[in-house]
């Protein structure tokens, strides 16, 4: 299964809920796309709601890096919710947890943006 996503926004926040496996560009692309719209349309805070993703490699971590990149180049920030053990472990591997701020709710992350 490749990945799956739907955006809503909600004032300056996008909130982006990802299912499936990010393994490919072709899985992320219409993803990104959508979400550099929703940055350049004012919802420049990003929450990855990861609670339904299953597992990414390294092309998923760079759309990570990606979105996080391109939200804070417009003073916003890019977080994440709920990330399952495979693609936590990957984060911590990568280190890039230290970069990424976590949440364990999608309510928590748009608090901390308000």
């Amino acid at each position: 299964m490749s990945a799956l996503f739907q955006l809503q926004t909600q004032g300056t926040c996008a909130v982006i809920s990802l299912s499936g496996r990010m393994v490919g560009s072709d899985d992320i692309a219409e993803i990104m796309n959508n979400a550099d719209s929703a940055i350049q349309s004012g919802s420049f805070n990003v929450i990855c709601d990861c609670s339904s993703l299953e597992y990414c490699n390294s092309t998923g971590l760079n759309f990570f890096v990606r979105l996080l990149t391109k939200s804070r180049s417009k003073g916003g920030d890019c977080v994440l919710v709920n990330l399952q053990p495979a693609v936590e472990k990957l984060f911590t591997l990568s280190k890039l947890n230290e970069i990424f701020t976590s949440y364990d709710s999608v309510d928590n992350a748009l608090t901390s943006f308000n």
